[in-house]
């Protein structure tokens, strides 16, 4: 086994993101490092004990990095992993022996200022600002021993993870617009599954919605779904109800039905 091994902890859904940071950090320490990550399909091969692989990456790990979104940090795999490494480090500092760092690497609308406790105690880094990247390259080069100069693109790997975070991102976007928008989710994957090929996009009428409601709508066309979705707006005024007089408009809006199609599980939970 390489002696210098990290571990890399993170969630199934953030595959692509483990794999990009694995591959970036192999090339810059090529020979050097090795990068343990449970679904990389090379860590853990086809037949092996995949809870005695974890623990063996944990136990032989220099260093471990943890892939922090909004989602990985409430599961329980990334609080389990980073206790283990976490303890060793503390043993092995009371030992007077060498520190095993744990990196939080922040990325889909988390930052270190968001971390909970005790994460928000580590020297947390933003994925997709290069400097930050180098910073925790630095930090891996630190702890194996090396020194000089890093060959890295920092600007073109921060530029990967922005790519991999937009489309990431776009899931719970997605939910939360039609979330807002409210309905009857499972009719709106049928129709949506059920269209002939050629037939790209499809139009769900709203009547009448607040102002508020108009502007999330119109944020996300101008933002995350710009190009997938279109709001059109007529009548504008005021409806009375329930909860007395409401300003806003009449309103429709024509969405994309691969987005439908694409994230129809997560719509088929809301």
């Amino acid at each position: 086994m390489n002696n210098h091994q990290l571990f890399l902890s993170h969630i199934h859904e953030e595959k692509e993101l483990a794999v990009l940071i694995k591959t970036a950090i192999e090339e810059e320490f090529s020979g050097f490092v090795e990068v343990f990550v449970s679904s990389d399909g090379t860590s853990i091969p086809a037949g092996s004990n995949f809870l005695k692989r974890i623990e063996d990456g944990l136990v032989n790990c220099i260093g471990a990095l943890y892939l922090i979104s909004p989602i990985s940090v409430k599961r329980n795999w990334i609080n389990f992993e980073l206790g283990a490494v976490w303890i060793r480090n503390a043993i092995s500092i009371r030992n007077e022996g060498a520190e095993i760092p744990a990196l939080p690497f922040c990325h889909s609308n988390m930052t270190p200022a968001m971390l909970p406790q005790p994460i928000g105690n580590l020297n947390a880094i933003t994925a997709n600002q290069a400097s930050q990247l180098e910073f925790a390259f630095r930090s891996i080069q630190t702890a194996v021993g090396g020194k000089g100069s890093l060959r890295t693109d920092f600007d073109a790997l921060a530029h990967q993870v922005v790519l991999f975070e937009r489309e990431y991102t776009l899931g719970s976007t997605v939910v939360d617009l039609f979330k807002s928008i409210g309905g009857d989710m499972e009719k709106l994957v049928q129709h949506c599954g059920s269209q002939p090929t050629g037939i790209k996009r499809t139009t769900l009428e709203l009547g009448f919605i607040p102002t508020e409601l108009v502007k999330k709508i119109q944020g996300y066309q101008n933002n995350e779904l710009e190009g997938k979705i279109e709001l059109t707006t007529k009548n504008p005024g005021m409806s009375f109800g329930t909860q007395g007089a409401v300003n806003g408009a009449e309103a429709s809006v024509v969405i994309d039905i691969q987005l439908v199609v694409e994230f129809k599980e997560l719509l088929l939970n809301v």
